[in-house]
């Protein structure tokens, strides 16, 4: 009981560790070791330690899912306009609704014989999966870096930045993560698209308040506060706003080149943004109401260059090329000459504006008209 009240009022706790002016640092695995785990973590980290903070719940406080269950969307009743978060593998596609995700950060999941985790900050935003061996779960550390989340693995009690997508505590400090491309759109626009999918339903095994908004609506709006202290701010947008993110190179660091893209500035329904960016064509194509944006390279594996033309009212379509073949969200050649080669995808990812220009300062952004 004690845990449920703690994570209910979980937001109310960080609002005060945001006024008075928390900068205490955390370098140990303080907070609770749920799961059973008793690791010793390291230390040492490759992130600045003294922002990095207890979140509250401590370790595990805030549960991952190990054992996730499905439903087709016909089943479920999410908020038509919180988004969910796809992935693909093959011919199989899963979604994890942020409505179940506030509640839970990390899925531990696997299709066939691929295994992955996919995380999701509500506090910057950000959904991004990577892969993992059979035997590695990812949970939640309960300790933030710039208002973002910090899983760890029960393996070898390394710790993560998520959007660095590396190691920066443990025996991993240093590691790149190989990163699974997801889709987020809203719930609306998935259950039409994706009517044969498997959605995560609220059947996780833990007592948790789904029908209430974990961080409340105020939190996602444009001009809302942050939870945490920033280290980097940037005015040429709201805090809140929804901005795609190609990450050119690894590691993701302060200096790594950056250029973002705002949902807002794409067509209502679908459009693209053919793009040179560190000497690489891209195309970024997204949609304003149906609140996502992808990216992906120009060039097939056979060396190929591809021109794209948007594909409007045919989703999950979104464009064709200059030799027959259209194209999915998620990248797959569905129709054309080259059925079912997939695009390359970018380093990329989409989040709150404030959480990108915390974590790379010197990005670009771009806007329509900017080329």
């Amino acid at each position: 009981m004690f845990q449920l009240i703690q994570i209910r009022f979980y937001p109310l706790l960080l609002t005060v560790l945001t006024v008075t002016g928390c900068s205490g640092s955390v370098k140990s695995g303080e907070g609770n070791t749920g799961n059973g785990n008793d690791l010793e973590f390291s230390d040492e980290w490759i992130i600045p330690d003294n922002e990095i903070l207890d979140g509250g719940p401590g370790r595990d406080g805030i549960p991952s899912i190990d054992d996730p269950k499905f439903a087709e969307p016909a089943r479920l009743n999410y908020p038509d306009e919180r988004l969910v978060i796809g992935i693909r593998s093959g011919t199989e596609i899963k979604a994890y609704p942020h409505y179940v995700m506030d509640y839970h950060e990390i899925v531990n999941d696997v299709i066939g014989d691929f295994y992955y985790a996919l995380t999701y900050c509500p506090l910057t935003g950000t959904a991004i999966a990577w892969e993992r061996k059979r035997d590695t779960e990812f949970g939640v550390s309960g300790l933030i870096f710039r208002n973002n989340l910090i899983p760890y693995d029960r393996t070898t009690a390394s710790r993560y930045s998520q959007m660095q997508v590396r190691g920066v505590n443990g025996p991993r400090s240093g590691s790149i993560l190989e990163q699974v491309p997801v889709v987020q759109m809203t719930w609306s626009s998935w259950e039409r698209i994706y009517p044969d999918s498997r959605v995560l339903t609220t059947e996780t095994g833990e007592d948790r308040e789904y029908d209430e908004d974990l961080y409340g609506a105020g939190y996602r709006e444009e001009n809302s506060g942050t939870l945490f202290p920033v280290t980097h701010s940037d005015d040429r947008l709201p805090r809140k706003e929804l901005v795609h993110g190609v990450i050119w190179g690894r590691p993701a660091v302060e200096d790594a080149a950056v250029r973002v893209f705002v949902l807002e500035d794409f067509d209502r329904d679908l459009s693209l943004i053919p793009h040179e960016f560190a000497g690489g064509a891209i195309t970024v194509a997204g949609s304003r109401e149906h609140r996502f944006a992808v990216s992906y390279f120009n060039r097939l594996s056979d060396g190929r260059i591809l021109e794209f033309e948007a594909v409007t009212g045919s989703l999950p379509i979104i464009m064709r090329d200059q030799l027959g073949n259209r194209w999915d969200i998620f990248g797959y050649a569905a129709e054309g000459p080259d059925r079912g080669t997939r695009l390359r995808p970018t380093f990329s990812y989409t989040g709150y504006w404030f959480a990108w220009v915390d974590f790379f300062p010197n990005l670009e952004l771009f806007r329509p008209g900017d080329e």
